[in-house]
């Protein structure tokens, strides 16, 4: 089971190798990674599925951006990355600002993802943004979900699945970061906003990054939904005039809710607020209203 009672002996290790005490060691999260800060260094555990290729492909990825001079995160240059202790993936990262007082605003995420979406294709090997395949492979591993709340999410899975194949895409492919939102950008300490968290780069329709951040404005009260309007112009494009949006963000809520059904244990916040949210679909998606965060 991943949790912070597996990760911490891990977190020791890369600190015996980084010859700093993991004693003063702050968790900052810990879901799909574990995710920790130490002194100017952030460590970052990822779950033995993950994998060492997937986690090198994502240290290529952000070399290969900070190379290009976009703003993100820098791995830390202190050890070879990634690591393998024991069965997880390590990677080291440079320590930001998170921004707490001063979060990244929705126009600049607008910004970020303008830029991104105008570079060429890196010369990684990544994989093709497969949303169907990740929805049923989550709902099929989830250990919370009722058998009729699994049926009633692969039903709904199939209407989108056919859907999602006969989208035309007016934007074309490629790199997204498949989960932009200001939760996953932080400021440079001289106030540069920066995108991070990197484990789901593919290559895949520009829509899919723009619709993400259409429902995290719908879905939350932060950054809620006006500031949608901002994101828009700083980006360039209003993607709601597209025919298929609405259609691809439906999509998008489902991945979101059967990833976190996938990552959520029986009897926690997390469980409760993903049962919350299938039984808004049941009624229908206009009726999902707000999510809390997970």
């Amino acid at each position: 089971m991943f949790v912070e009672a597996r990760t911490r002996p891990v977190l020791a290790e890369v600190c015996r190798r980084l010859d700093m005490s993991d004693a003063g060691a702050s968790l900052l999260r810990h879901h799909t990674n574990a995710v920790y800060a130490v002194g100017d260094v952030v460590v970052k555990i990822a779950p033995v599925d993950i994998g060492l290729e997937r986690t090198r492909t994502v240290v290529a990825v952000v070399r290969w951006l900070d190379d290009r001079g976009f703003p993100t995160v820098g791995l830390s240059p202190c050890l070879p990355q990634p690591l393998l202790v024991g069965e997880h993936a390590v990677t080291i990262w440079q320590r930001l600002n998170p921004a707490h007082d001063s979060p990244v605003t929705a126009a600049e995420l607008g910004e970020l993802l303008s830029k991104l979406h105008a570079l060429p294709p890196p010369p990684v090997n990544l994989p093709k943004l497969q949303p169907i395949e990740s929805i049923r492979r989550s709902l099929e591993r989830s250990t919370i979900i009722s058998v009729e709340e699994r049926d009633l999410l692969l039903n709904r899975l199939e209407l989108l699945a056919a859907r999602w194949s006969e989208m035309d895409f007016p934007r074309g492919m490629s790199l997204i970061q498949s989960d932009p939102q200001t939760r996953n950008a932080l400021r440079r300490f001289d106030g540069t906003p920066v995108l991070a968290d990197w484990d789901g780069a593919a290559i895949g329709p520009r829509e899919w990054d723009l619709a993400t951040v259409a429902v995290h404005c719908r879905r939350f009260a932060q950054p809620g939904p006006a500031a949608f309007v901002d994101f828009t112009a700083a980006y360039g494009w209003d993607v709601s005039s597209w025919q298929g949006f609405e259609q691809l963000c439906q999509l998008r809520e489902l991945q979101m809710i059967a990833t976190n059904a996938r990552k959520s244990r029986p009897g926690t916040e997390a469980a409760a607020e993903v049962h919350r949210r299938v039984a808004g679909l049941r009624k229908g998606p206009q009726e999902l209203g707000h999510w809390q965060i997970i």
